[in-house]
């Protein structure tokens, strides 16, 4: 008897049909790539697959697919569950490429490698990691909860030859911390083999590996401990805090990452519970440990970290803002891809909009949607609270996309997650925002963010405009910082000492600090 199979084209890949089993389950299992930001809850929408089934095959539309899908041959990976096992399923993944922020400002700093060449052999340290070919490279690599960025630098001229990044390939377990936790308790060897076969990837499409000499990795304390293999269990529980904060020293044999066996690979420490080596790596790149004047560095995503200071005293916290900004748990929202809305202005009540590429609308990114809440608010459709005022309770932005207060409810708490984290940073300095001098915004996020809006709707502090600075990833800047500078890993290990962790769930008035803050900006 013929055993009938979930076969999904274009992958080449098919497993044997068990009844009860999601799609979502399978492409988990045989590791292909999709979105799914909400870890299978059908809220997001963004699982979207192709299926070819005979009646009956699978379970019947979920209320949860009826709000995303308007026809007989799409369903939700996630939803769809195998009903009958007497005939091949046959699915196609409708995966979406990401607008990711790949690089940032480069930084003049001195070349001083711990890699270097002796006669005919190259050493790390005193190390002798084999000999010297003619070329000599390093990795600065940023893992983020969504995304992947990669440097491949010239350790003999400082030079960055080559920029790659993809999406992380874990969002198929969920597109927040708390997701890949919980996946972590049972899965955890699967999002480590993952995220070390997305890297090898990236790595064999720029270079020679065995020409790769060594490595600096940096991400929350949830991406960095995955890769490196540690156990992420304690961020689950009270006190949310990792294994451990200090640096990390591997070798590329240990991590069967494809480079020089004998390479080192450096993870950055981290600064406590989720606030990680990437806010470390970002403090390094804006060197506002360094300087007189006080400086906020916010990187804007599902798990937000916010550094406050000067030379004299750094702070620094993080927020589960979730991932609303990119689309999930927003009827008409979607990342950043070909499509999305990233631009909405009203003009005599209508919307006006642009999207990516020029194309076709087919849901509304991040950029788009805090143009539209501070758009709404300036044109008194919604109030404060984001409550529409009127008999209207819904507002089109382009043919069937819209925002209900529903949806605005959801942008509230997200945005109410970063401004409490703020405003607690301020008072726990003990200045007022007038004395920050400066708002860097690192990340993918806040570099494509109207910042204007972003104050308006009271998700950026409302500091003078000014003040507010773009800096592209910083922390993969960072990361090729302590690559390439002794002085600045040093720097790196010693600042991670000396910031102070601020934990906004043993503030005692943080709850009430997050109902104030559930209210949208009034002033302009």
């Amino acid at each position: 008897m013929e055993i009938m199979k979930i076969i999904f084209k274009d992958h080449g890949k098919e497993a044997k049909l068990v009844k009860g089993r999601t799609i979502l389950s399978y492409l988990q299992e045989l590791e292909i790539d999709i979105n799914c930001p909400c870890g299978g809850e059908g809220k997001c929408g963004q699982c979207l697959v192709e299926v070819e089934y005979a009646t009956g095959a699978l379970s019947d539309l979920t209320e949860a697919e009826k709000k995303f899908i308007h026809d007989d041959l799409h369903r939700l990976a996630c939803q769809a569950r195998i009903l009958k096992t007497d005939e091949h399923i046959y699915v196609r993944v409708q995966k979406r490429i990401y607008y990711i922020l790949e690089s940032g400002e480069y930084k003049e700093i001195a070349l001083e490698p711990f890699v270097h060449i002796e006669g005919e052999q190259v050493f790390c340290e005193s190390e002798n990691l084999g000999e010297y070919t003619g070329e000599l490279y390093g990795i600065a690599l940023d893992i983020g909860t969504t995304t992947l960025a990669m440097y491949l630098i010239d350790f003999e001229s400082g030079e960055v030859l080559y920029v790659i990044s993809r999406e992380n390939p874990q969002t198929k377990y969920g597109n927040d911390v708390i997701s890949r936790i919980v996946f972590a308790r049972t899965g955890q060897n699967r999002l480590e083999r993952e995220i070390r076969n997305a890297v090898n990837e990236m790595i064999t499409a720029m270079v020679d590996p065995s020409k790769v000499f060594e490595m600096v990795v940096v991400g929350n304390p949830i991406m960095r401990d995955l890769f490196f293999g540690y156990s992420v269990e304690s961020l689950g529980k009270s006190p949310y805090e990792p294994q451990s904060v200090n640096a990390v020293n591997k070798t590329a044999k240990e991590l069967r990452l494809k480079a020089n066996q004998n390479s080192r690979v450096y993870g950055l420490p981290l600064i406590g519970s989720f606030v990680g080596a990437d806010a470390l790596a970002v403090t390094l790149a804006t060197e506002i440990y360094k300087s007189d004047e006080i400086s906020m560095a916010i990187d804007i995503g599902t798990n937000t970290e916010i550094i406050l200071g000067n030379r004299d005293r750094l702070i620094a916290t993080s927020c589960a803002a979730g991932p609303a900004f990119e689309g999930a748990g927003i009827t008409c929202g979607i990342g950043g891809v070909s499509g999305a809305i990233k631009d909405v202005s009203i003009v005599d009540g209508e919307a006006i909009y642009k999207t990516i590429d020029d194309a076709t609308p087919i849901g509304v990114c991040g950029s788009g949607l805090i143009d539209a809440l501070a758009e709404l608010l300036d044109n008194g459709i919604i109030n404060g609270r984001g409550k529409f005022l009127g008999d209207e309770k819904g507002f089109i932005i382009a043919e069937e996309f819209s925002l209900s207060e529903q949806d605005i409810d959801q942008l509230n708490l997200a945005k109410t997650a970063v401004s409490v984290a703020i405003k607690t940073l301020v008072e726990r300095y003990g200045i007022e925002l007038d004395d920050i001098e400066h708002v860097l915004l690192a990340g993918g996020f806040g570099n494509f963010i109207n910042t204007e809006n972003a104050i308006r709707i009271g998700l950026l502090p409302a500091v003078a405009q000014e003040k507010v600075k773009k800096i592209g990833n910083a922390a993969l800047e960072g990361a090729r910082q302590a690559l390439i500078s002794k002085t600045k890993r040093v720097d790196a290990e010693s600042i991670a000492n000396r910031i102070e962790h601020v934990k906004l769930e043993e503030e005692a008035d943080f709850q009430e600090k997050f109902v104030s803050e559930l209210y949208f900006q009034q002033y302009l």
